[in-house]
């Protein structure tokens, strides 16, 4: 019989070492800027395929999980409404409401269906649970989050009902920050329960790879426990006895909001978000050590600039080992979704590929692997130079070209499988889209590359072209000379999202005379100057982007 406990943990103990333990947070809101909706709709790049929308209406959904054929459980960030989607129709009742505290990343997370043997069917929900059962309380009152919590539900007509509390992890931060609590959650191979849990917040203790930090406290990793609640192997745990080293699966991880088994080798992989560097895509073996928060990207470049030169500088328990990225981003994206496509419906090219979305851009992006599938390997299937991408690293914002495989979702917050074998993504937005074959649609569309746009403009206008992160020469030309009373059009010529914000990084007045929010990849934004002036902007994903317009 397997040991059942709760897990409970309390943040006294890392407040009064906090002070000692600086996290020396890397923090931009950049980073919480999201990607809007393509004005002409997502497409894909494959002529063979196409992209519908499901539905559309959903507040900040975050994820999704299937109970049948075109029927689908939806969380909502915000108002913790569980909802569903029948026949691409939301239904008028929510089939769940929880109170939760939804200030940055918390909120209704993570969602995973599990079908049982008996005919039940299991329904898994994270939260930030709210410290005064109102939504939102922790911005409008300043009440601290009960805790993020697991939960399993019973799924019956249409209802989720028995819950039982399986997970109790603190959601209270030590930044006064309520980022980093991941959230996603898997029924593995072995039909266990897999819950990815951020450090909350710049918590630091030896599950942060801080050596004379507080012991772990549950955050900054994978959890696996039983459907019930209980431990998976009392006897042979992998980082250690005793709660909580005993349901660590890894450890070493900042944030997370993507995580999928590969469906050939049942080996699980996940998305990092790095701080101001260095987003990753990780192969996650039982004992994995992440690194965070001495390493992010690859050991041996210590982009960090913490002076960690070999993997022996690292916090290890038991099993635990680290393990370098399988890829990284230099420049953050914000990845969130991973989903292995298991499913031949799209192609056999694609059967089994690795998808990823992000938050920032708006960007599907495809990934294959080795013939071992223990590494990604950017093979001659890929379309653009893909010699740059030989070392699995994206150094410059426009070697991404390649990877990209579709465009303009939005803010992507999770993909799936459907029964149907489509792939389908998640929004913030609000939509729900599936991407399916041409002739298998119901509403067929033309599909545009990412390389072709649309340049025009008004002819009174004047151009500018955002060419990438240069620092002084990202805006062209800059500075730029204008009379008052002319516009100006910003053209978007680099693969991911920029904004044109007013003032420069930290100014207390940034953005107050115009923002652009995220122009994404070949959009554009217009803007009218009617008083003579000098005005600086920048980039607020990239404030190293600098520019500056003369009105005269």
């Amino acid at each position: 019989m397997h040991e059942r406990k709760v897990l409970t943990f309390f943040t006294f103990v890392l407040i009064i070492f906090s002070s000692i333990y600086s996290c020396n947070i890397q923090f931009s809101y950049g980073a919480y800027a999201k990607a809007p909706l393509s004005p002409t709709g997502p497409t894909v790049n494959d002529d063979g395929l196409t992209v519908e929308k499901v539905t559309e209406g959903l507040d900040f959904p975050t994820s999704m999980s299937f109970v049948g054929n075109n029927d689908i459980l939806v969380t909502e960030k915000n108002t913790g409404l569980v909802k569903r989607v029948l026949n691409g129709d939301i239904q008028d009742t929510p089939l769940l409401d929880v109170p939760v505290a939804n200030g940055i990343e918390r909120g209704l997370l993570g969602i995973a269906v599990s079908k049982q043997v008996d005919g039940k069917m299991f329904v898994f929900l994270s939260y930030t649970e709210s410290g005064n059962d109102e939504d939102g309380s922790d911005v409008d009152g300043q009440v601290d989050p009960s805790g993020n919590r697991l939960y399993r539900y019973e799924y019956v007509d249409g209802q989720l009902i028995n819950p039982l509390l399986l997970l109790d992890l603190t959601a209270t931060p030590i930044n006064f920050r309520g980022e980093h609590n991941g959230g996603k959650i898997l029924i593995g191979p072995d039909n266990n329960v897999y819950f990815m849990v951020g450090e909350v917040g710049g918590h630091r203790t030896q599950a942060q790879n801080i050596m004379d930090g507080p012991g772990p406290n549950g955050l900054g990793g994978v959890l696996r426990i039983t459907q019930d609640g209980g431990i998976v192997d009392s006897i042979n745990p992998i980082f250690g006895d005793g709660l909580p080293l005993n349901i660590y699966y890894a450890m070493g991880i900042r944030n997370s909001f993507g995580m999928d088994f590969d469906p050939l080798t049942g080996n699980l992989w996940d998305t990092e978000n790095g701080p101001a560097i260095a987003d990753e895509i990780n192969m996650i073996t039982p004992g994995f050590n992440g690194g965070w928060s001495q390493v992010q990207g690859y050991l041996s470049q210590d982009l960090l600039d913490r002076g960690i030169s070999s993997e022996n500088e690292l916090v290890y328990f038991g099993k635990g080992k680290y393990s370098d990225p399988k890829f990284v981003w230099v420049t953050t994206i914000g990845p969130t979704a991973l989903k292995f496509l298991n499913s031949d419906k799209l192609g056999k090219e694609y059967a089994n590929n690795m998808f990823t979305g992000d938050i920032n851009n708006g960007l599907l992006y495809r990934f294959t692997l080795n013939e071992a599938r223990d590494n990604i390997l950017i093979n001659d299937t890929y379309v653009g130079n893909v010699e740059v991408l030989v070392d699995n690293q994206v150094d410059e914002t426009t070697e991404n070209q390649p990877l990209i495989f579709g465009q303009g979702f939005g803010g992507i917050t999770d993909l799936q499988v459907g029964p149907d074998g489509y792939l389908y993504v998640l929004s913030y937005t609000g939509s729900i889209y599936r991407v399916l074959p041409l002739d298998e649609s119901l509403a067929p569309k033309d599909q545009q590359t990412l390389s072709e746009h649309d340049e025009s403009q008004s002819p009174d206008s004047v151009p500018v072209v955002i060419s990438g992160i240069k620092g002084s020469q990202s805006y062209s030309p800059d500075p730029i000379r204008i009379d008052s009373g002319q516009t100006i059009t910003w053209y978007n010529g680099d693969t991911v999202s920029h904004t044109v914000t007013s003032g420069q990084d930290n100014d207390p007045d940034e953005g107050a005379l115009f923002d652009s929010n995220a122009i994404i990849a070949n959009q554009k934004y217009s803007l009218t100057f009617e008083s003579p002036g000098n005005y600086e902007y920048y980039c607020i994903y990239h404030p190293s982007m600098i520019g500056e317009v003369v009105v005269e």
